[in-house]
């Protein structure tokens, strides 16, 4: 069960409006193409009120190379004068994800975006007034209220809940996503990715929307058409899903040949999903590391990189131990 907490609420019609998950990263897996120079960082956020979405959301914050400028010259200061009197997120960041950044997003020129949806009809809410200047449309324009932010802005969460990472690329967009189901003494981990020539991408990240916000029933009667189809990226997706147990049985009986075929379809990601499968066991699935490292070769042969180098270089795959596997 998940008690989420709603910052925002109408003046007009008393509703409350929860923002998405924070949790967001640019990298340039999985296409680094076995590079050992691969590197996660801290994405900038700005709080944002999605015409499209009709609700909160985040937006890149994207420093102008000025500001880049400046924060470079107070991170060259000594202790902690750099942060007197000065609220600063580009300070914040460590020497890796500061410099990232810069290589990164000091010359760009995109209009910030919806990194929900996508769409640019968002409109910034200013977190220090209760007023945020936004309105209700669908209830005669009533004023929107920022209520303030919890501790650790993500509400209290109890027994079993699914938590999302989102990757993105240096333009912004979705790379792919990391799927935590978590209840107690063991987490379940997966990978999705739909590339952006997927004739069925729209569709797609709209299922793994739904079943990131806990609308799991409504993703899988999503999803049905499409597994029929023999869909490579969504029979991986449902295999991912046996994996989690989200929606569907925690098994790897049924996880294994999803992502068997989607793989011979050509799904890297269902590659590197069932290699991890192997890697570390399931229901139904004894742990096979060398089955795992070869499959693993293969999703990165296909373009199916979604972790660091050293973690594909483990002799037992130790690091991963637990993530897949949960006891009956």
């Amino acid at each position: 069960m998940n008690i989420l907490y709603h910052p925002l609420k109408c003046s007009g019609c008393a509703q409350e409006f929860a923002f998405p998950s924070k949790a967001r990263a640019y990298t340039d897996l999985p296409h680094a193409a076995g590079r050992s120079t691969t590197h996660f960082s801290q994405m900038l956020l700005l709080p944002v009120w999605c015409h499209q979405c009709e609700g909160p959301s985040w937006a890149e914050r994207i420093p102008a190379a000025r500001e880049f400028a400046l924060a470079a010259g107070l991170r060259r200061m000594p202790g902690r004068a750099r942060h007197e009197g000065i609220a600063d997120d580009l300070l914040d960041l460590d020497d890796a994800d500061f410099a990232w950044l810069y290589q990164h997003l000091a010359e760009r020129h995109a209009p910030p975006f919806c990194l929900e949806c996508g769409s640019t009809r968002i409109a910034p809410i200013d977190t220090t007034q209760r007023d945020t200047g936004v309105l209700h449309e669908a209830r005669w324009d009533s004023p929107i209220l920022f209520l303030g932010f919890s501790i650790g802005s993500g509400g209290l969460r109890t027994g079993r809940g699914l938590y999302t990472d989102r990757f993105h690329d240096a333009t912004g967009q979705i790379a792919w996503t990391r799927m935590h189901a978590s209840e107690y003494f063991y987490c379940l981990s997966t990978v999705v990715e739909v590339r952006h020539d997927d004739p069925f991408h729209a569709v797609l990240t709209s299922i793994i929307r739904l079943i990131a916000n806990g609308c799991s029933e409504r993703a899988i009667a999503a999803l049905a058409p499409l597994v029929d189809a023999q869909v490579p990226a969504a029979l991986g997706l449902l295999g991912a899903l046996h994996v989690l147990g989200e929606g569907v049985a925690h098994s790897g009986t049924a996880a294994a040949p999803l992502l068997g075929s989607a793989k011979a379809l050509g799904d890297a990601c269902a590659a590197h999903n069932l290699a991890s499968l192997y890697a570390t066991g399931a229901p139904g699935v004894a742990q096979d590391i060398p089955r795992a490292r070869q499959l693993f070769g293969d999703a990165l042969a296909m373009g199916g990189q979604y972790e660091p180098d050293d973690v594909y270089a483990q002799d037992n795959y130790a690091s991963m131990t637990g993530y897949f596997y949960r006891p009956a």
